[in-house]
């Protein structure tokens, strides 16, 4: 499913890393991030013996190794390899007066002794060596050229990917499926609703697949996993009604979800001030957020195949509102000395409820941003701000509050007035939809 899109900068760095002295790449990845098609891409123009180790037995890793050789020359090795010493020394011989580039993906599933044997033969060899893991460079004793940290694309780096995209819909397209590249290849037609009847409700749902691989491969089993997230993605986020819905107890209940949190498919609202101390969750993972939220919980998607977007509209929006309000986070961090970024709550409040709170500095001295997030198809009233205003001065123990509001569609006249006299920032769609 590879699919090069959004890493011009980093293929050109891999270009430059090619025609330098030192030409061994580490490059440090999350999956789907793009790094496989980043160096096939980088690979085009180039003779190339690409190795990916998958999650197995040094055997078989092994085994992979060979073939790539074997794939390389059009011939099978002479000699037995019974290690991966034997492996690159059949390498060094099959490439002799040659240049072609080394490509060792799933790096952090090689065995221990392929460091080693790669170093060795690195220190022998003038070959660009290309490195790709989900690990420390640190395990592997060679000079690096280029340490390479290949994170999710940012929201400007994915409207690039769709320039015939409206604004709005690029910003629903990176609220859906967060920054992975294949997905925004995979979401590759001009219309936001056409790609969502593409992608989550055509015969081939490629990204419904594509969420249910990510909950297979979940080292929570399949059913807790769902039933979990189904009961996050409803807006029951503590452990304690998890627990009690799902009938188990309370300690594996904790389990599961510290493992939901170091996959990425859960994350803990950070309290502030004085909300609950106790622990609750949110659907982390957009593309997993958007399948729960919108299809697999929806009733009227029953005959798989057969839904319309009118069908998932009300959920669509339902999910967008939430949504958003990261995108007012990233909003906050990008143009405040942000100390801390969280939300605050009332004691058993649903987790569809939160308030985006941030503790910034400003010359030294903290102050808080108290937001309300609005992504809505119409302006904002100022029935809306008065009702923020009145929740506002709930929120206590932070300092020195100050009040901003965000609305993707706008304000009417009459709640600009008022907010400019109560000293409210609004932040519209003119800032909102303006990638730097």
């Amino acid at each position: 499913m590879a699919s090069f899109a959004g890493r011009n900068a980093e293929l050109k760095t891999l270009n430059e890393v090619f025609k330098s002295n030192i030409r061994n790449c580490y490059i440090e990845t999350v999956p789907r991030a793009g790094a496989t098609a980043l160096i096939r891409k980088f690979c085009e123009k180039h003779r190339c013996i690409y190795v990916t180790f998958p999650e197995s037995t040094p055997a078989e890793c092994l085994r992979i190794f060979v073939m790539a050789i074997e794939k390389y020359t059009g011939e099978p090795l002479e000699s037995e390899i019974g290690s991966f010493r034997d492996a690159f020394s059949a390498l060094t011989k099959a490439v002799k007066g040659e240049d072609p580039i080394v490509v060792f993906d799933g790096c952090h599933h090689a065995p221990s002794e392929f460091p080693a044997a790669l170093k060795e033969f690195s220190d022998d060899n003038y070959l660009m060596i290309v490195l790709v893991g989900r690990e420390d460079y640190d395990r592997y004793d060679i000079t690096f050229s280029e340490k390479m940290e290949l994170g999710l694309l940012d929201m400007a780096s994915c409207a690039r990917i769709h320039p015939k995209m409206s604004a709005i819909d690029n910003l629903k397209t990176y609220m859906a499926v967060g920054g992975y590249p294949l997905y925004h290849t995979l979401m590759n037609k001009p219309d936001f609703k056409d790609n969502v009847e593409k992608n989550f409700l055509g015969p081939f749902p490629r990204l419904c697949a594509e969420a249910e691989l990510i909950l297979r491969q979940s080292s929570v089993p399949y059913a807790y996993c769902c039933a979990i997230l189904s009961d996050i993605a409803t807006y029951i986020g503590r452990p304690v009604d998890i627990a009690k819905k799902e009938g188990i107890s309370r300690q594996l209940c904790d389990i599961y979800l510290k493992k939901l949190v170091d996959e990425g498919l859960i994350r803990a609202l950070v309290p502030i001030g004085d909300s609950p101390k106790k622990p609750a969750y949110i659907l982390d993972n957009p593309l997993v957020a958007f399948y729960f939220v919108t299809i697999r919980n929806n009733p009227a998607l029953d005959v798989p195949g057969k839904g319309e977007f009118k069908d998932i509209e009300r959920y669509i929006d339902m999910f967008m509102e939430l949504r958003f309000r990261d995108i007012c986070e990233e909003y906050l961090r990008t143009h405040f000395n942000c100390i801390s970024v969280g939300k605050w709550w009332m004691k058993e409040e649903d987790t569809n409820k939160p308030t985006l709170t941030a503790i910034i500095d400003i010359a030294g001295e903290k102050h808080t941003i108290i937001a309300d997030c609005k992504f809505r198809s119409g302006k904002i009233d100022s029935g809306a701000l008065k009702a923020f205003i009145a929740r506002a001065e709930q929120i206590g123990n932070v300092p020195d509050k100050s009040l901003m509001m965000f609305s993707i569609s706008g304000f009417e006249d009459k709640l600009v007035k008022k907010a400019r006299a109560d000293n409210v920032v609004l932040v519209g769609p003119d800032e909102l939809l303006t990638y730097q």
